[in-house]
Order: C-alpha cells, then sequence, then structure tokens
C-alpha cells in the first residue's frame, strides 16, 4: 500500500469510528435554584441588589442600556426578548447572546432576568395561543445562555387570565406543565407577573407543581387592579422570585398609593433575599438624577435578612 492510500484510508476510519462533538453527550444541567448573593457574616445584612427593566432604561433590547445602568449605578438590567419584524438584532440569536454576556462583563452589570417582551397580536394571549409554549421554550435557552436564573412571563393585558374561566385555567396550566419540564432542566424558574391575587396565584402554581414556576410580584399592579397588597407577601412566601418596585408617576420616596416600608418589612419577613428591580420613569424630567434618587431610595428601605447559622 502506498502512503497516499493508507493516510486517506486512516482518515476516512477516523471520520466514521470517532464520534463528532455536536452528538457528545452534553452535561446534566444544574437543578432548579435560587442564586443568592455572596454570603455575608452571621448577624449582618445582605446587600441589596437593585436592577432597573430595559424598557424604563430608554428602550427594549437595546444593548447600549447596560453601559447606561453602569453609568447610572445600577447592579443589574432586566433584558428583553423581543421580536421584531424589521431584522434588527435581538436575543434570540446566539451571536447577540454574547454580545449582551460580553457587555456585561465589561460594565460590572449583571443581567438579573430576562422580560418576555411583546410578541405581536397573532401570538396573544398567552394563555391560549399554542405558540407561546415554543416561545417560552425558546426564552428557556436564551436565559441559560445569558447566565439568569429568572424569566419575567407577564400574563396581564392582553394575556391576562380571568380565573374565572375554567377553560383559560385549565388551558395555561396545561401548557406551563409542559414548559416547566424544559425550565427545570435548565435551572430557569419562569415567574408569573399578573393581575390576580395571591390566592389565584397559588392556584395556578399548585396546579402547575413545578419549583420552575414562581411569581413575578408587583405591588403597585395588584394595588391598582386587583386590592391592597399587604399580607400577600406572607401567603406567597418563598414562590415569589422576584419583585418589580415603581411609584406610578412619582418617585419612590414621594407619598403614593403604596406603603412602601410596609411592604419592605414583609419581604424581609419572608427572607426574600432577591434582586428589586425599578420598572420607574421620570416624573421631574431629569432622568438620571431620578434614576439615582430611586435607587437610593430601595437601598435605604430594603433590607435583605441576615444569615443564619
Amino acid at each position: 500500500m502506498q502512503r497516499r492510500d493508507f493516510l486517506s484510508r486512516a482518515v476516512a476510519l477516523g471520520a466514521v469510528t470517532l464520534p463528532s462533538a455536536a452528538h457528545a453527550q452534553a452535561p446534566a444541567p444544574p437543578p432548579v435554584r435560587r442564586v443568592e448573593p455572596s454570603p455575608a457574616p452571621v448577624g449582618l445584612p445582605l446587600a441589596v441588589r437593585v436592577g432597573m427593566t430595559d424598557w424604563n432604561l430608554g428602550k427594549r433590547g437595546d444593548i447600549t442600556k447596560i453601559a447606561l445602568a453602569r453609568e447610572l449605578g445600577l447592579d443589574g438590567i432586566q433584558v428583553s426578548l423581543t421580536f421584531p419584524t424589521d431584522g434588527s438584532p435581538h436575543l434570540r440569536q446566539p451571536e447577540t447572546q454574547v454580545a449582551f454576556k460580553q457587555q456585561a462583563l465589561e460594565h460590572g452589570v449583571q443581567i438579573c432576568s430576562l422580560a418576555i417582551g411583546n410578541p405581536g397580536k397573532t401570538r396573544l394571549p398567552f394563555h391560549t395561543n399554542p405558540a407561546s409554549a415554543i416561545l417560552l421554550v425558546e426564552a428557556v435557552e436564551v436565559a441559560r445562555s445569558l447566565g439568569t436564573t429568572n424569566i419575567l412571563l407577564p400574563i396581564l393585558g392582553d394575556s391576562h387570565i380571568d380565573m374565572a374561566s375554567q377553560a383559560q385555567v385549565d388551558t395555561f396550566v396545561a401548557m406551563m406543565k409542559e414548559v416547566a419540564r424544559y425550565a427545570e432542566q435548565a435551572g430557569v424558574v419562569i415567574a408569573l407577573e399578573d393581575w390576580i391575587s395571591a390566592e389565584d396565584n397559588l392556584r395556578l402554581l399548585d396546579a402547575i407543581g413545578s419549583p420552575a414556576v414562581g411569581v413575578y410580584y408587583d405591588a403597585r399592579n395588584i394595588k391598582a387592579k386587583v386590592h391592597d397588597p399587604y399580607g400577600e407577601p406572607a401567603k406567597l412566601g418563598a414562590r415569589i422570585d422576584q419583585i418589580h418596585v415603581k411609584n406610578g408617576q412619582q418617585l419612590m420616596r414621594d407619598p403614593e398609593q403604596l406603603d412602601w416600608p410596609r411592604l419592605a418589612r414583609e419581604y424581609e419577613a419572608i427572607g426574600y433575599r432577591g434582586w428589586y428591580v425599578l420598572e420607574t420613569g421620570s416624573p421631574t424630567g431629569d432622568f438620571v438624577a431620578d434614576t439615582k434618587a430611586n435607587i437610593e431610595y430601595v437601598r435605604r428601605t430594603f433590607r435583605m435578612p441576615a444569615p443564619t447559622r
């Protein structure tokens, strides 16, 4: 056998017998868990982590808002999964995910959660449209790639669930049971932001029956659409995965409809150690000054439970 023939056959044999990297066994994903801040000495409170939504920073899915978050003194940013029809970049693209991670690392800002943006009228509402399950599974993969363990799923507005409609409840629960299997494997929690009571949220979560589905709690939404939120954190407990804070058209420090110090005590009492994510605007017209004032208020008012042995 000539040397050239020998090498040709060796290469062909290697191509047949060696498994490709694409078909190699992937490592098992981590179990679902809440990411906690770094441990502090026993008896000392943990630092409050403050994030902000990218849409309140200016625009959904805009990578430049990461740098702005750092300039404002935020610890994190809630980024949006968008569905543009004009070919602009979005987080469902792997190259865009890489760019977001690089920017977050460069500016020292954590991507604290992924929010589902408006997928368009043809894909709404989430609780009745079969396409929404596919979008949610896709969102789970995006969240895992970005390194965040939380997804905000809004079931309000056009996707508000009528809890008096058993058909709507059953359809949503059936969909979320299937989506939750993927979220569990990815170590991601899908948190429901809604306009329903704590009791109705527990009804949904108990029916879904997965630790990968929780609540994205927004007390002002509850106050505006349902009833006073006081006492609800105690009912929901550890099922609150992340929290929005906002004060309507005013600064967080201004008197409004909610007693924020009271709510802060309720969040601390249930042992909440997650993010407080601003969903605030600029009532004075000075966005930088207003946002810094809101950040300072949250850090002064909210507390993390002290670690115990």
